[in-house]
């Protein structure tokens, strides 16, 4: 591993997905204790995910961490220790308005994420079941956590909308990330990703200026912490920016061909203590 000689690290950046977890979707305990040890060396390891709070949290106690949790791909900063929301990139009405649109014009179903208390629902969502095997089966696994509204999307004046999804086979995400990206290019983001966790393939929307680094950026900034300083590992697209972005940027081995290359640095992959060689080779 080449860094940057006598460079300090005082934030470690870890996806979850695909990097902290092993392919079976477990956090090996040679993890655990590599992410222990960074943080007892003064390295404030934090978790930037895909994930929505709810599900980044167990992650986080796991492995005995307080800091704040990147979740939704960089469109929300939380404090665990009091559920207090740090960060949100919402879409302004207009924006959200035209995304909808989009949506409905190709027979999309959009699912949007809530930020609300631990005890309340994580997303709004038009009717359930939808009809769409791969859809429902999101759904069905998320049973209890979301509400159905199907007047949600003519609401938009309440905003507190940050994280638009829909669900389907990986071709016609692809496609559909098309037509939101010829419409509205350079106003948000898109991910056409993929969790073990489920069958589907979710074409994810979120705010041009959501992105895991945009996040980290803002607590970097809480904790007078320079880029250069930051160590960011990951495995998919929505890794890059922070990749790219950090003082090292490393992608696990199993990553593809686009995010290996927005890297400095290829570890391991996440079935072969990919995160706890970084952390060993920064600990050095």
């Amino acid at each position: 591993m080449r860094t940057e000689k006598g460079s300090t690290y005082r934030i470690l950046a870890l996806d979850v997905d695909g990097t902290l977890l092993d392919r079976e979707g477990t956090l090996r305990p040679s993890t655990v204790a590599a992410v222990a040890r960074a943080a007892r060396a003064g390295i404030r390891p934090v978790l930037c995910t895909g994930r929505r709070y709810r599900r980044a949290r167990p992650i986080a106690e796991q492995l005995g961490l307080d800091a704040p949790l990147v979740c939704n791909s960089g469109a929300l900063v939380k404090d665990p220790s009091n559920h207090r929301t740090l960060w949100r990139a919402d879409f302004e009405p207009d924006l959200l308005a035209e995304l909808l649109d989009l949506f409905h014009l190709h027979d999309e179903l959009p699912l949007s994420f809530t930020d609300r208390p631990p005890e309340g629902l994580d997303f709004l969502v038009a009717r359930d079941p939808t009809g769409r095997p791969l859809y429902d089966d999101y759904l069905s696994r998320n049973r209890g956590h979301g509400e159905v509204d199907p007047g949600w999307a003519e609401r938009l004046e309440r905003g507190g909308h940050y994280h638009v999804c829909t669900i389907g086979s990986r071709p016609d995400m692809l496609a559909f990330q098309n037509v939101v990206m010829a419409r509205l290019s350079g106003r948000v983001r898109t991910f056409v990703q993929k969790s073990p966790r489920y069958e589907g393939t979710m074409c994810e929307v979120l705010h041009h200026d959501a992105s895991k680094w945009s996040a980290l950026l803002h607590l970097a900034e809480r904790w007078d912490v320079p880029p250069s300083e930051i160590c960011a590992i990951g495995d998919d697209a929505n890794d890059v920016p922070m990749l790219q972005g950090a003082g090292f940027g490393v992608a696990m081995g199993h990553a593809p061909a686009d995010v290996l290359a927005a890297a400095d640095h290829i570890t391991g992959d996440h079935d072969n203590d990919g995160v706890a060689m970084v952390i060993d080779e920064l600990l050095r």
